[in-house]
């Protein structure tokens, strides 16, 4: 096995294009990969490799946006890496145009000699249309198994419904008649209101594919009322309390489990984040990375308490900096271990189904996961008087319309920032009374101090 040292830089062509510069050997061996989007040289970020976060790049009469331009690039990288990876461990150096086989192989861009299907004249109807999108959305976006499986659980709901639906159909009363189903099988209005987005999504892009699709779907409203979605997360005490919990030694997976969840909590990351977690991203007193979720690069700085996890891993085998189990095992254990630590505050869940309005109390213990702990850290955070601005610049949110809902609910925060009007009322009232002290009586003031300080 050998080392191949490498290098990978982004940059954009003359004429727009996004190009991978790669170099190895050296510097002897060097080659080029288009990752077959444009850019706009004015919203390219040079310094970070990526098209700025959250703008629309329209090169001649193409439109692309930086998050999929940016997924290209992430995509292009993990196989380069992995080819690099793969020579590596057969101590070879690859030619030129074998690494470009090779990456392309893993990118699926070696075309196969095929003969021509029917399916080039397939009838456009809805079942054809849902399985194009399918097919072409998943390598387009990036996507991952939960993406997959949502629009999966889309068509088996729209079969269910009306196993002869289709696109001659699909108007405002069939849609109607579908909203009616979902409330009959007790979903919540919040989830039904999801389902219709993947809906209009699927439709949408079977309309900008050539599919025959009724304009007046487009502008269908559920008209369903949903209740703010309560954020539930851990107040400051609760964390403290549970980070420093003993756990009994026949149960140490619990202590592992909190540990992870409490990282999550000092740190802002997300599961998958903290899963894929290396040890080459935690750097002095920073965590850099790429998030595995939106790929936006985000800084965080390690406080003390995340300090002393990574203290206590810091001998795990491997490259990554936890040995995480999956997410649903990780949710288990964490809601075991909550339960032992004795966070059952009560939680108030609400939400319609249809027009009836129902309230359900859970222990906070029953309804923790992991991604509690990123919300824990955004409203502890807060409370404790650090700007959105900079919780913002660690979580990675794009806005702060998007932080609204924790600002809403921390009402530790807003308890905090009310108190300033009393600790100024009675600093105003020490002043005002020091300035009427002689010498003596604040000599005396002074020694009274120092002695209860």
């Amino acid at each position: 096995m050998i080392e191949i040292n490498h290098s990978c830089r982004t940059f954009l062509h003359k004429n727009g294009q996004v190009m991978i510069r790669v170099r190895w050997n050296n510097r002897k061996d060097e080659i080029g990969f288009s990752v077959g989007c444009n850019a706009d040289p004015d919203k390219w970020d040079n310094e970070n490799q990526r098209a700025r976060y959250n703008t629309t790049h329209k090169v001649g009469r193409k439109i692309y946006v930086a998050r999929d331009i940016n997924n290209r690039i992430s995509q292009f990288l993990e196989c380069i890496e992995e080819s690099f990876t793969e020579y590596g461990l057969n101590s070879q150096l690859p030619t030129r145009s074998e690494l470009k086989e090779l990456v392309n192989e893993k990118l699926g861009r070696i075309k196969e000699e095929i003969p021509v299907e029917v399916e080039e004249v397939q009838e456009k109807t809805l079942k054809n249309a849902f399985f194009e999108f399918m097919k072409l959305r998943p390598s387009e976006n990036n996507w991952g198994e939960k993406t997959h499986f949502k629009y999966n659980q889309m068509w088996d709901h729209l079969n269910s419904f009306d196993s002869a639906i289709s696109l001659e159909t699909l108007d405002k009363k069939k849609l109607n008649g579908l909203k009616d189903w979902y409330i009959a099988n007790d979903y919540h209005n919040a989830t039904i209101n999801k389902h219709f987005r993947n809906l209009k999504g699927i439709l949408k892009w079977a309309d900008s594919n050539g599919y025959s699709v009724k304009k007046e779907v487009f502008t269908y409203k559920t008209n369903l009322p949903v209740p703010p979605k309560t954020v539930t997360f851990l107040k400051y005490k609760e964390l403290i309390h549970f980070a420093s919990f003993q756990f009994p030694v026949n149960k140490e997976y619990l202590d592992r489990a909190r540990d992870y969840f409490c990282f999550m909590a000092f740190t802002s990351l997300r599961y998958s984040d903290l899963k894929a977690l290396k040890k080459a991203n935690v750097s002095g007193e920073y965590i850099d990375l790429y998030t595995q979720k939106t790929k936006d690069k985000i800084r965080i700085p390690i406080i003390s308490h995340a300090r002393k996890i990574l203290e206590k891993y810091k001998d795990n085998e491997g490259v990554y900096v936890f040995s995480v189990p999956s997410n649903q095992k990780l949710n288990d254990y964490i809601k075991e271990a909550a339960e032992l630590a004795g966070l059952d505050r009560e939680v108030v869940e609400t939400y319609f189904i249809g027009t009836q309005r129902y309230e359900e109390i859970h222990k906070f213990y029953e309804t923790i996961s992991c991604h509690d702990g990123r919300r824990t850290f955004v409203c502890c955070s807060l409370a404790l008087g650090i700007t959105s601005s900079v919780v913002m610049s660690c979580t990675g949110h794009a806005d702060y319309s998007s932080m609204r809902p924790y600002i809403e609910v921390a009402d530790e925060t807003q308890k905090l920032q009310m108190d300033k009007w009393n600790t100024y009322q009675y600093k105003s009232d020490i002043i005002e009374r020091i300035d009427k002290m002689n010498p003596t009586q604040l000599k005396e003031l002074c020694e009274y101090i120092r002695n209860i300080a």
